[in-house]
Protein backbone atom coordinates (compact mmCIF):
# COMPACT_ATOMS: atom_id res chain seq x y z
CA UNK A 1 0.00 0.00 0.00
CA UNK A 2 1.30 3.05 -0.92
CA UNK A 3 1.27 5.93 1.55
CA UNK A 4 1.55 9.63 2.47
CA UNK A 5 4.48 10.22 4.74
CA UNK A 6 4.17 13.70 6.74
CA UNK A 7 7.19 12.79 7.91
CA UNK A 8 5.36 11.34 10.59
CA UNK A 9 2.84 8.55 9.93
CA UNK A 10 0.90 7.00 7.05
CA UNK A 11 -2.28 9.03 6.93
CA UNK A 12 -4.48 8.88 3.86
CA UNK A 13 -8.14 8.80 2.34
CA UNK A 14 -9.46 8.67 -0.93
CA UNK A 15 -8.96 11.82 -2.93
CA UNK A 16 -12.53 13.21 -3.02
CA UNK A 17 -13.08 11.53 0.57
CA UNK A 18 -10.72 14.21 1.51
CA UNK A 19 -12.73 17.79 1.54
CA UNK A 20 -12.17 21.25 1.13
CA UNK A 21 -8.72 22.32 -0.14
CA UNK A 22 -6.96 18.75 0.05
CA UNK A 23 -5.08 17.65 -2.54
CA UNK A 24 -5.59 21.49 -4.23
CA UNK A 25 -2.75 23.47 -2.93
CA UNK A 26 0.69 23.28 -4.65
CA UNK A 27 3.97 23.44 -2.28
CA UNK A 28 4.38 27.03 -1.39
CA UNK A 29 6.61 26.79 1.59
CA UNK A 30 6.10 29.00 4.76
CA UNK A 31 6.69 29.22 8.35
CA UNK A 32 6.21 25.54 9.68
CA UNK A 33 6.67 26.60 13.29
CA UNK A 34 3.93 26.01 15.61
CA UNK A 35 1.61 22.98 16.88
CA UNK A 36 -0.52 21.33 14.57
CA UNK A 37 -3.56 19.45 14.38
CA UNK A 38 -4.46 16.98 11.37
CA UNK A 39 -7.17 17.73 9.91
CA UNK A 40 -7.61 16.11 6.73
CA UNK A 41 -5.79 13.68 4.20
CA UNK A 42 -6.34 12.26 0.81
CA UNK A 43 -4.73 10.83 -1.79
CA UNK A 44 -4.72 10.43 -5.67
CA UNK A 45 -6.55 6.87 -6.29
CA UNK A 46 -6.17 7.93 -10.20
CA UNK A 47 -2.45 8.07 -10.32
CA UNK A 48 -2.46 4.95 -7.59
CA UNK A 49 -4.09 2.58 -10.81
CA UNK A 50 -1.93 4.04 -13.60
CA UNK A 51 1.20 3.05 -11.22
CA UNK A 52 -0.70 -0.33 -10.65
CA UNK A 53 -1.56 -0.91 -14.03
CA UNK A 54 2.15 -0.48 -15.15
CA UNK A 55 2.86 -3.72 -13.06
CA UNK A 56 -0.20 -5.72 -13.09
CA UNK A 57 -2.94 -4.58 -16.32
CA UNK A 58 -6.37 -4.44 -15.57
CA UNK A 59 -5.87 -4.31 -11.36
CA UNK A 60 -7.68 -1.64 -9.94
CA UNK A 61 -7.22 -0.45 -6.11
CA UNK A 62 -9.73 1.92 -4.18
CA UNK A 63 -9.72 3.17 -0.32
CA UNK A 64 -12.95 2.45 1.13
CA UNK A 65 -12.92 4.27 4.05
CA UNK A 66 -10.68 5.81 6.52
CA UNK A 67 -10.48 7.63 10.25
CA UNK A 68 -7.37 9.56 10.96
CA UNK A 69 -6.36 11.92 13.65
CA UNK A 70 -3.25 13.08 15.14
CA UNK A 71 -0.74 16.06 15.95
CA UNK A 72 2.71 17.54 14.93
CA UNK A 73 5.02 19.67 16.64
CA UNK A 74 7.59 21.71 14.79
CA UNK A 75 9.83 23.81 17.18
CA UNK A 76 11.82 26.51 16.64
CA UNK A 77 15.23 24.67 17.49
CA UNK A 78 14.33 22.48 14.61
CA UNK A 79 13.16 19.31 16.18
CA UNK A 80 9.67 17.74 15.77
CA UNK A 81 7.29 15.59 17.81
CA UNK A 82 4.45 13.51 16.20
CA UNK A 83 1.74 11.28 16.70
CA UNK A 84 -0.86 9.29 14.46
CA UNK A 85 -3.74 7.03 14.01
CA UNK A 86 -5.38 5.63 11.28
CA UNK A 87 -8.02 2.85 10.10
CA UNK A 88 -8.56 2.25 6.96
CA UNK A 89 -10.28 0.30 4.43
CA UNK A 90 -8.44 -1.03 0.66
CA UNK A 91 -10.51 -2.86 -1.94
CA UNK A 92 -8.55 -4.04 -4.80
CA UNK A 93 -9.00 -6.44 -7.71
CA UNK A 94 -6.62 -8.35 -9.24
CA UNK A 95 -6.98 -10.40 -12.70
CA UNK A 96 -5.73 -13.76 -13.19
CA UNK A 97 -2.93 -12.66 -15.18
CA UNK A 98 -1.44 -11.35 -12.67
CA UNK A 99 -1.79 -14.14 -10.66
CA UNK A 100 0.08 -16.36 -12.55
CA UNK A 101 4.18 -16.28 -12.08
CA UNK A 102 6.24 -19.13 -13.87
CA UNK A 103 3.38 -21.21 -15.06
CA UNK A 104 1.78 -21.06 -11.58
CA UNK A 105 -1.26 -20.02 -10.86
CA UNK A 106 -2.85 -18.65 -7.28
CA UNK A 107 -5.77 -19.13 -6.80
CA UNK A 108 -8.29 -16.60 -5.27
CA UNK A 109 -9.11 -19.27 -2.86
CA UNK A 110 -5.23 -19.50 -1.63
CA UNK A 111 -4.81 -15.64 -2.05
CA UNK A 112 -7.56 -16.00 0.95
CA UNK A 113 -5.97 -18.44 3.03
CA UNK A 114 -2.68 -16.24 2.83
CA UNK A 115 -4.69 -13.24 3.57
CA UNK A 116 -6.35 -15.13 6.93
CA UNK A 117 -2.41 -16.42 8.05
CA UNK A 118 -1.49 -12.59 7.66
CA UNK A 119 -4.47 -11.57 9.68
CA UNK A 120 -3.80 -14.18 12.71
CA UNK A 121 -0.13 -12.75 12.35
CA UNK A 122 -0.35 -9.35 12.85
CA UNK A 123 -3.82 -8.62 14.78
CA UNK A 124 -2.84 -5.51 15.95
CA UNK A 125 -2.67 -4.13 12.32
CA UNK A 126 -5.17 -6.34 10.08
CA UNK A 127 -8.63 -6.28 11.32
CA UNK A 128 -10.49 -8.44 8.62
CA UNK A 129 -10.09 -9.37 5.11
CA UNK A 130 -11.14 -11.51 2.33
CA UNK A 131 -10.43 -12.25 -1.25
CA UNK A 132 -13.30 -13.49 -3.64
CA UNK A 133 -13.38 -14.54 -7.63
CA UNK A 134 -12.79 -16.69 -10.27
CA UNK A 135 -11.70 -14.87 -13.31
CA UNK A 136 -10.39 -12.06 -11.13
CA UNK A 137 -9.96 -11.45 -7.54
CA UNK A 138 -11.46 -8.94 -4.93
CA UNK A 139 -9.40 -8.68 -1.80
CA UNK A 140 -11.11 -6.21 0.82
CA UNK A 141 -8.95 -5.70 3.79
CA UNK A 142 -9.43 -3.55 6.99
CA UNK A 143 -6.23 -2.28 8.92
CA UNK A 144 -6.10 -0.36 11.96
CA UNK A 145 -6.66 1.49 14.09
CA UNK A 146 -2.79 2.03 14.45
CA UNK A 147 -0.91 4.28 16.39
CA UNK A 148 2.49 5.56 15.31
CA UNK A 149 4.89 8.33 17.24
CA UNK A 150 7.91 10.14 15.94
CA UNK A 151 10.52 12.33 17.02
CA UNK A 152 13.63 13.90 15.27
CA UNK A 153 14.65 17.07 13.42
CA UNK A 154 13.36 18.66 10.41
CA UNK A 155 14.65 21.61 7.30
CA UNK A 156 12.81 23.95 4.82
CA UNK A 157 14.43 24.99 2.12
CA UNK A 158 12.67 26.69 -0.75
CA UNK A 159 9.02 24.36 -1.07
CA UNK A 160 10.52 20.85 0.81
CA UNK A 161 10.23 19.96 4.27
CA UNK A 162 13.12 17.34 5.11
CA UNK A 163 12.36 15.38 8.16
CA UNK A 164 15.41 13.63 9.91
CA UNK A 165 13.78 10.83 12.15
CA UNK A 166 15.30 9.34 15.15
CA UNK A 167 16.08 6.09 13.39
CA UNK A 168 18.35 8.20 10.92
CA UNK A 169 16.03 7.35 8.14
CA UNK A 170 15.10 11.09 5.67
CA UNK A 171 11.79 12.00 4.10
CA UNK A 172 11.72 14.73 1.87
CA UNK A 173 7.96 16.50 0.58
CA UNK A 174 6.63 19.68 -0.58
CA UNK A 175 5.17 22.15 1.58
CA UNK A 176 2.71 24.82 1.69
CA UNK A 177 1.63 27.03 4.85
CA UNK A 178 -1.56 28.49 3.76
CA UNK A 179 -3.47 31.12 6.38
CA UNK A 180 -3.81 28.43 9.02
CA UNK A 181 -3.44 25.13 7.27
CA UNK A 182 -0.28 23.25 6.69
CA UNK A 183 -0.37 20.64 3.36
CA UNK A 184 2.61 18.15 3.32
CA UNK A 185 2.22 16.92 -0.37
CA UNK A 186 4.06 14.31 -2.27
CA UNK A 187 4.36 14.16 -6.14
CA UNK A 188 4.52 11.31 -8.69
CA UNK A 189 7.41 12.79 -10.79
CA UNK A 190 6.65 10.22 -13.55
CA UNK A 191 3.42 11.55 -14.49
CA UNK A 192 2.95 15.02 -16.15
CA UNK A 193 3.66 18.51 -14.33
CA UNK A 194 4.62 16.03 -11.46
CA UNK A 195 1.16 15.48 -10.05
CA UNK A 196 0.12 15.65 -6.86
CA UNK A 197 -0.03 12.06 -5.38
CA UNK A 198 -0.91 12.45 -2.07
CA UNK A 199 -1.80 15.21 0.34
CA UNK A 200 -2.06 15.48 4.71
CA UNK A 201 -3.69 18.80 6.12
CA UNK A 202 -2.99 19.94 9.21
CA UNK A 203 -4.45 23.33 11.16
CA UNK A 204 -3.54 25.36 13.73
Amino acid sequence: MVVLSVALAPIVSACGGGGGTCAKVAPCGGDVIGNWTISDACFNTAALNMDLGMSCPGATFNITGLSVSGSASFNADLTYTTTGTTSISVQETIPVSCLTSGGVTVTCEQLDQQLQQDIAANPSSLQTGHCTGSSSCTCTITSGPQTTSGTGTYTTSGTTLTITESDGSISSNGYCVQGNELHIVQFDMTMPMGTIQADTVLTK
